[in-house]
């Protein structure tokens, strides 16, 4: 099995979309372990597929599933470090599940 880091853009675009299908068919049944698993395939693909140039640190987005800010220390691949707003714990997304604030 290939890395997605090992993908073209179109492989990753194709991936994302039977990923996006298995997640629906996945909720239609009700099979939200499977919906998560293949949730979190899709967030990575997605980070592969964007990079990380359209983020900056010390800046703060919305992370997928949560309601607090997230504000970006550094990045370790297509992963941002930093930490929610009101706690000190530093914690990594992949930047596919980062989104504007606004």
């Amino acid at each position: 099995m290939r890395l997605y880091s090992q993908f073209t853009l179109a492989e990753l675009q194709e991936e994302m979309e039977k990923l996006r299908k298995a997640i629906e068919e996945k909720r239609e049944i009700g099979d939200m372990v499977s919906v998560g698993i293949f949730e979190q395939k899709f967030f990575l693909a997605k980070s592969y597929y964007i990079g990380t140039s359209e983020f900056f640190i010390g800046k703060s987005y919305k992370v997928h599933g949560f309601d607090a800010p997230f504000t970006i220390d550094y990045f370790n691949g297509v992963f941002a470090w930093g930490r929610f707003e009101g706690s000190e714990e530093q914690t990594g997304y992949p930047v596919g599940m980062l989104e504007s604030l606004f």
